[in-house]
């Protein structure tokens, strides 16, 4: 899965489960401020990212997720390395 990939599943979480404009989910945007996104919403998040991966997401890493691109970022390590 490329970067594209991944920033298209991001997508289609955000839009799916939290009815985020899709227009607004860019790499450069912040998960609270621009997204909307509170902390419970990233623990589901997480949960749904775990599904993508396959193998569970460190509490440590989920605690720097600021923006999309960090999203894409931590997919693309755990699923290239």
């Amino acid at each position: 899965m490329n970067r594209e990939q991944i920033l298209a599943k991001i997508t289609e979480i955000l839009v799916g489960e939290f009815e985020i404009n899709e227009a607004s989910i860019k790499p450069e945007a912040t998960l609270n401020h621009d997204l909307g996104l509170d902390s419970i919403d990233a623990i589901d998040v997480a949960v749904r990212l775990q599904a993508i991966i396959g193998k569970r997401i460190e509490e440590e890493a989920l605690r720097e997720l600021r923006t999309v691109n960090d999203v894409i970022n931590l997919v693309d390590r755990h699923l290239n390395a």
